[in-house]
Protein backbone atom coordinates (compact mmCIF):
# COMPACT_ATOMS: atom_id res chain seq x y z
CA UNK A 1 0.00 0.00 0.00
CA UNK A 2 0.85 3.48 -0.72
CA UNK A 3 1.98 5.61 2.00
CA UNK A 4 -0.25 8.84 2.64
CA UNK A 5 2.46 12.07 3.10
CA UNK A 6 -0.05 14.41 4.10
CA UNK A 7 -0.72 17.76 3.60
CA UNK A 8 3.08 19.11 4.31
CA UNK A 9 4.69 15.68 2.86
CA UNK A 10 2.50 16.74 -0.21
CA UNK A 11 4.27 20.07 -0.09
CA UNK A 12 7.25 18.75 0.25
CA UNK A 13 7.08 16.19 -2.73
CA UNK A 14 5.70 19.33 -4.85
CA UNK A 15 9.07 20.98 -4.15
CA UNK A 16 10.96 17.99 -4.92
CA UNK A 17 13.64 19.26 -7.62
CA UNK A 18 13.74 15.42 -9.21
CA UNK A 19 9.25 15.97 -9.65
CA UNK A 20 10.07 19.48 -11.41
CA UNK A 21 13.28 17.95 -13.57
CA UNK A 22 10.82 15.16 -15.05
CA UNK A 23 7.81 17.38 -15.38
CA UNK A 24 10.10 19.79 -17.55
CA UNK A 25 11.46 16.88 -19.66
CA UNK A 26 8.26 15.88 -20.37
CA UNK A 27 7.45 19.35 -21.77
CA UNK A 28 10.01 19.34 -23.83
CA UNK A 29 9.91 16.43 -25.11
CA UNK A 30 6.50 17.26 -25.92
CA UNK A 31 7.75 19.21 -29.02
CA UNK A 32 10.21 16.83 -30.53
CA UNK A 33 9.69 15.44 -33.85
CA UNK A 34 6.50 15.27 -35.93
CA UNK A 35 4.59 16.37 -31.95
CA UNK A 36 5.62 20.02 -31.92
CA UNK A 37 2.65 20.74 -34.63
CA UNK A 38 -0.19 19.15 -32.80
CA UNK A 39 1.38 20.89 -29.58
CA UNK A 40 1.59 24.17 -31.18
CA UNK A 41 -2.15 23.61 -32.53
CA UNK A 42 -3.54 22.90 -28.79
CA UNK A 43 -1.34 25.51 -27.58
CA UNK A 44 -3.64 28.01 -30.03
CA UNK A 45 -6.66 26.32 -28.95
CA UNK A 46 -6.38 27.19 -25.36
CA UNK A 47 -5.97 30.66 -26.39
CA UNK A 48 -8.93 31.17 -28.53
CA UNK A 49 -11.04 29.31 -25.39
CA UNK A 50 -9.36 31.44 -22.77
CA UNK A 51 -10.45 34.71 -24.98
CA UNK A 52 -13.69 33.71 -25.53
CA UNK A 53 -14.48 32.57 -22.45
CA UNK A 54 -13.21 36.38 -21.71
CA UNK A 55 -16.00 37.54 -24.12
CA UNK A 56 -19.00 35.64 -22.29
CA UNK A 57 -18.11 36.52 -18.91
CA UNK A 58 -17.51 40.70 -19.22
CA UNK A 59 -20.30 41.31 -21.88
CA UNK A 60 -23.12 38.34 -21.18
CA UNK A 61 -22.62 37.37 -17.86
CA UNK A 62 -21.68 40.34 -15.99
CA UNK A 63 -24.35 43.11 -17.38
CA UNK A 64 -27.21 40.56 -16.49
CA UNK A 65 -25.20 39.91 -12.72
CA UNK A 66 -25.13 36.13 -13.51
CA UNK A 67 -22.50 33.90 -11.59
CA UNK A 68 -22.15 30.46 -13.56
CA UNK A 69 -19.46 29.28 -10.81
CA UNK A 70 -16.01 29.75 -10.16
CA UNK A 71 -13.44 32.91 -9.87
CA UNK A 72 -15.32 34.65 -12.40
CA UNK A 73 -18.47 33.81 -11.10
CA UNK A 74 -17.54 35.57 -7.45
CA UNK A 75 -15.38 38.78 -9.41
CA UNK A 76 -18.57 39.61 -11.09
CA UNK A 77 -20.72 39.43 -7.61
CA UNK A 78 -17.92 41.93 -6.43
CA UNK A 79 -18.00 44.01 -9.48
CA UNK A 80 -21.77 45.18 -8.98
CA UNK A 81 -21.70 45.48 -5.09
CA UNK A 82 -18.13 46.54 -5.07
CA UNK A 83 -16.65 48.32 -8.60
CA UNK A 84 -13.55 47.39 -9.17
CA UNK A 85 -12.43 45.10 -12.33
CA UNK A 86 -13.32 42.18 -12.59
CA UNK A 87 -9.65 40.78 -14.01
CA UNK A 88 -8.84 42.54 -10.62
CA UNK A 89 -10.91 41.06 -8.78
CA UNK A 90 -9.99 37.16 -10.63
CA UNK A 91 -6.26 37.84 -10.56
CA UNK A 92 -6.82 38.15 -6.63
CA UNK A 93 -7.90 34.39 -6.18
CA UNK A 94 -6.72 32.91 -9.54
CA UNK A 95 -2.41 33.63 -9.07
CA UNK A 96 -2.98 32.82 -5.33
CA UNK A 97 -4.93 29.36 -6.51
CA UNK A 98 -2.17 28.50 -8.90
CA UNK A 99 0.81 28.59 -6.13
CA UNK A 100 -1.50 26.52 -3.90
CA UNK A 101 -2.22 24.42 -6.26
CA UNK A 102 1.14 23.74 -7.73
CA UNK A 103 2.31 23.47 -3.65
CA UNK A 104 -0.02 21.04 -2.81
CA UNK A 105 -0.88 19.01 -6.00
CA UNK A 106 2.84 19.73 -8.05
CA UNK A 107 2.79 20.99 -11.35
CA UNK A 108 0.16 18.27 -12.57
CA UNK A 109 -2.02 22.00 -14.46
CA UNK A 110 0.77 22.21 -16.66
CA UNK A 111 1.62 25.12 -18.83
CA UNK A 112 -1.42 25.24 -20.45
CA UNK A 113 -3.38 25.97 -17.67
CA UNK A 114 -1.10 28.83 -16.92
CA UNK A 115 -1.48 30.16 -20.01
CA UNK A 116 -5.49 29.87 -19.87
CA UNK A 117 -5.31 31.57 -16.25
CA UNK A 118 -3.44 34.51 -17.56
CA UNK A 119 -4.83 34.95 -21.65
CA UNK A 120 -8.64 34.84 -19.32
CA UNK A 121 -7.43 37.61 -17.28
CA UNK A 122 -5.48 40.03 -20.02
CA UNK A 123 -8.72 39.43 -22.33
CA UNK A 124 -11.32 40.25 -19.52
CA UNK A 125 -9.18 43.20 -18.81
CA UNK A 126 -8.96 44.38 -22.06
CA UNK A 127 -12.71 43.80 -23.03
CA UNK A 128 -13.68 45.40 -19.74
CA UNK A 129 -11.49 48.30 -20.43
CA UNK A 130 -12.63 48.88 -23.96
CA UNK A 131 -15.99 47.86 -23.98
CA UNK A 132 -17.35 48.26 -20.53
CA UNK A 133 -20.06 46.39 -18.94
CA UNK A 134 -22.45 47.36 -21.50
CA UNK A 135 -24.86 44.21 -22.32
CA UNK A 136 -24.88 42.94 -25.95
CA UNK A 137 -28.06 41.19 -25.56
CA UNK A 138 -31.20 43.67 -24.79
CA UNK A 139 -34.75 44.74 -25.40
CA UNK A 140 -33.80 48.38 -25.38
CA UNK A 141 -31.14 50.74 -23.84
CA UNK A 142 -33.31 53.70 -21.80
CA UNK A 143 -32.91 56.78 -21.46
CA UNK A 144 -33.46 58.97 -18.26
CA UNK A 145 -36.82 60.09 -19.66
CA UNK A 146 -37.45 57.05 -19.82
CA UNK A 147 -36.77 55.89 -16.54
CA UNK A 148 -38.70 58.78 -14.59
CA UNK A 149 -41.79 57.16 -16.79
CA UNK A 150 -41.31 54.07 -15.28
CA UNK A 151 -43.05 53.43 -11.73
CA UNK A 152 -40.49 52.45 -8.89
CA UNK A 153 -42.37 49.47 -7.87
CA UNK A 154 -41.58 47.72 -11.44
CA UNK A 155 -38.51 49.69 -11.91
CA UNK A 156 -35.98 47.21 -10.47
CA UNK A 157 -37.97 43.95 -12.44
CA UNK A 158 -37.66 45.37 -15.77
CA UNK A 159 -34.30 47.54 -15.81
CA UNK A 160 -30.26 46.60 -15.05
CA UNK A 161 -28.38 49.44 -13.81
CA UNK A 162 -24.58 48.54 -15.76
CA UNK A 163 -21.76 51.01 -14.84
CA UNK A 164 -20.57 52.20 -18.27
CA UNK A 165 -16.91 54.57 -16.92
CA UNK A 166 -19.61 56.50 -14.50
CA UNK A 167 -22.72 56.74 -16.18
CA UNK A 168 -25.20 54.38 -14.89
CA UNK A 169 -26.49 52.10 -18.50
CA UNK A 170 -29.98 51.24 -17.74
CA UNK A 171 -31.62 48.41 -20.16
CA UNK A 172 -34.56 46.08 -20.59
CA UNK A 173 -33.05 42.16 -20.26
CA UNK A 174 -33.72 39.41 -22.32
CA UNK A 175 -32.71 36.69 -19.64
CA UNK A 176 -33.79 33.77 -21.15
CA UNK A 177 -31.73 34.20 -25.11
CA UNK A 178 -29.00 36.09 -22.99
CA UNK A 179 -28.70 32.94 -20.82
CA UNK A 180 -28.98 30.85 -23.46
CA UNK A 181 -26.01 32.33 -25.93
CA UNK A 182 -23.99 32.66 -22.17
CA UNK A 183 -24.12 29.29 -21.99
CA UNK A 184 -22.90 28.26 -25.74
CA UNK A 185 -20.49 30.33 -25.39
CA UNK A 186 -19.17 29.56 -22.13
CA UNK A 187 -19.32 25.55 -23.38
CA UNK A 188 -17.41 26.24 -26.51
CA UNK A 189 -15.12 28.22 -24.70
CA UNK A 190 -14.34 25.70 -21.67
CA UNK A 191 -14.72 22.84 -24.33
CA UNK A 192 -12.17 24.18 -26.53
CA UNK A 193 -9.73 24.11 -23.53
CA UNK A 194 -10.13 21.04 -22.35
CA UNK A 195 -9.56 19.34 -26.05
CA UNK A 196 -6.18 21.23 -25.79
CA UNK A 197 -5.92 19.34 -22.69
CA UNK A 198 -6.09 22.47 -19.94
CA UNK A 199 -8.30 23.75 -17.57
CA UNK A 200 -9.16 27.43 -17.03
CA UNK A 201 -8.00 26.83 -13.50
CA UNK A 202 -9.37 28.69 -10.66
CA UNK A 203 -11.96 27.29 -8.13
CA UNK A 204 -11.52 23.73 -10.66
CA UNK A 205 -8.10 23.93 -8.16
CA UNK A 206 -10.28 23.87 -4.98
CA UNK A 207 -11.93 21.02 -5.77
CA UNK A 208 -8.71 18.78 -6.78
CA UNK A 209 -7.54 20.49 -3.01
CA UNK A 210 -10.91 19.03 -1.60
CA UNK A 211 -10.60 15.91 -3.31
CA UNK A 212 -7.31 14.95 -2.32
CA UNK A 213 -7.92 14.87 1.35
CA UNK A 214 -11.39 14.02 1.25
CA UNK A 215 -13.57 10.96 -0.28
CA UNK A 216 -15.56 13.33 -1.97
CA UNK A 217 -15.76 12.91 -5.93
CA UNK A 218 -14.43 15.31 -7.83
CA UNK A 219 -17.65 15.89 -9.94
CA UNK A 220 -19.44 16.13 -6.82
CA UNK A 221 -17.25 18.55 -5.09
CA UNK A 222 -17.27 20.67 -8.43
CA UNK A 223 -20.94 21.08 -8.37
CA UNK A 224 -20.81 21.72 -4.73
CA UNK A 225 -18.46 24.76 -4.67
CA UNK A 226 -20.15 26.22 -8.09
CA UNK A 227 -23.48 25.73 -6.67
CA UNK A 228 -22.16 28.39 -3.51
CA UNK A 229 -20.51 30.72 -5.36
CA UNK A 230 -24.14 30.63 -7.42
CA UNK A 231 -26.08 31.16 -4.35
CA UNK A 232 -24.06 34.00 -3.69
CA UNK A 233 -26.07 36.07 -6.38
CA UNK A 234 -29.33 35.55 -3.94
CA UNK A 235 -27.65 37.03 -1.18
CA UNK A 236 -25.48 39.91 -2.67
CA UNK A 237 -28.62 41.07 -4.89
CA UNK A 238 -31.72 39.46 -3.35
CA UNK A 239 -32.99 38.11 -6.33
CA UNK A 240 -34.34 34.80 -6.84
CA UNK A 241 -34.27 34.73 -10.60
CA UNK A 242 -30.54 35.06 -10.61
CA UNK A 243 -29.28 32.33 -9.21
CA UNK A 244 -31.88 29.87 -11.32
CA UNK A 245 -30.49 31.76 -14.65
CA UNK A 246 -26.90 31.08 -13.47
CA UNK A 247 -27.21 27.63 -13.11
CA UNK A 248 -29.30 27.25 -16.44
CA UNK A 249 -25.85 28.85 -17.83
CA UNK A 250 -23.82 25.68 -16.07
CA UNK A 251 -26.40 23.42 -17.65
CA UNK A 252 -26.40 24.44 -20.98
CA UNK A 253 -22.23 25.39 -20.68
CA UNK A 254 -22.13 21.47 -19.43
CA UNK A 255 -24.06 20.29 -22.29
CA UNK A 256 -21.89 22.07 -24.62
CA UNK A 257 -18.87 20.73 -23.12
CA UNK A 258 -19.81 17.56 -23.70
CA UNK A 259 -20.72 18.35 -27.81
CA UNK A 260 -17.43 19.65 -27.53
CA UNK A 261 -15.40 16.76 -26.28
CA UNK A 262 -17.21 14.32 -28.46
CA UNK A 263 -16.12 15.58 -31.41
CA UNK A 264 -13.97 13.23 -33.83
CA UNK A 265 -11.69 15.20 -36.33
CA UNK A 266 -9.81 11.83 -37.29
CA UNK A 267 -9.92 11.22 -40.89
CA UNK A 268 -12.65 7.68 -41.24
CA UNK A 269 -10.46 5.40 -43.05
CA UNK A 270 -11.78 4.74 -46.27
CA UNK A 271 -13.65 1.50 -47.13
CA UNK A 272 -11.94 -1.27 -49.46
CA UNK A 273 -14.12 -0.91 -52.63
Amino acid sequence: MTEKKGFFGDIADSLNKEHWRAFGNEFIDSFRGDKWRKEVVSYLLVIVGSLLFAVGDVMFANPYRLAPGGTYGISNVLNSVFPWKISLYAACMDIPLLLIGTLILGPRFGVKTILSTFVILGGVWAIESLWGYNPVIHNGILSEEAMASIPDTIKGLIVYPVQDGHLPLYFIPDYFLNTLVAGLIYGVAIGVIFRAGATSGGSDIISMILNKYTKISLGTLVIIVDTCITLSTLIAFGELRLPFYSIMVIVIEGWMIDRIMALNFKKKPEMAA
